[in-house]
């Protein structure tokens, strides 16, 4: 079985390509067993329904500001810039296959 890791952003946060790339980097140490997916929220606005919560940004001018969202087969991982909490959240699922 794999773990699906779904990465939610918005291209007009300031930050986004810092933290896609963090993400990525503590995944890809995971080894195989782990499928990661980049997703646009602007050019995918269906999935916000997907992911209903408390954490949505506010939108301002049309814009999305400072919006990442990390799920872990479905689950959000809140704190995304802990990427450590990720990496937990990934190996939970993981173990939890075997």
């Amino acid at each position: 079985m794999t773990v699906k890791v779904e990465i939610l952003y918005a291209p007009t946060c300031a930050s986004y390509l810092v933290w896609l790339d963090r993400i990525r980097r503590a995944i890809d140490d995971l080894g195989g067993g782990v499928v990661v997916e980049e997703v646009d929220v602007l050019e995918n606005p269906e999935i916000m329904r997907r992911y209903r919560p408390h954490i949505w940004p506010e939108f301002r001018e049309g814009y999305i500001h400072y919006f990442l969202l990390v799920a872990v087969n479905g689950r959000v991982v809140d704190w995304y810039w802990d990427v450590d909490k990720v990496v937990e959240a990934v190996r939970e699922e993981l173990e939890a296959e075997v």
